[in-house]
């Protein structure tokens, strides 16, 4: 009975860590995805701080650029396996109207 329950538990822990590392892949995507609107913003709000004596450049552009790249980070967690799906659908949508297209060319009607 121990041995059931040991691979039973192993499944569902490595369920659990690919489920982590694709919630991971994801969060890295979207962070990756929104670093230059990120970027900018901090530049802005850095440039703006130094300029005005409000604060020091490094200040404003964390204060501005954190928020964006951590709300990417928390989008791609919590949508990944959505985000997955319009991959996958998207890319068997485009494969499949590539070979009707290669099909009906030959067909020349």
């Amino acid at each position: 009975m121990d041995n059931a329950e040991n691979s039973g538990n192993t499944e569902n822990s490595e369920n659990s860590e690919n489920k982590d590392n694709k919630r991971e892949f994801w969060a890295d995507v979207s962070m990756v995805a929104v670093s230059p609107v990120a970027i900018a913003a901090g530049l802005a709000k850095g440039v703006f701080d130094a300029s005005t004596d409000h604060g020091s450049f490094a200040n404003g552009f964390t204060a501005a650029a954190t928020p964006i790249m951590r709300a990417g980070r928390n989008f791609g967690e919590e949508h990944g396996s959505l985000i997955t799906r319009g991959v996958v659908t998207g890319a068997a949508g485009a494969a499949g109207a590539r070979i009707l297209h290669a099909g009906l060319r030959h067909l020349k009607l």
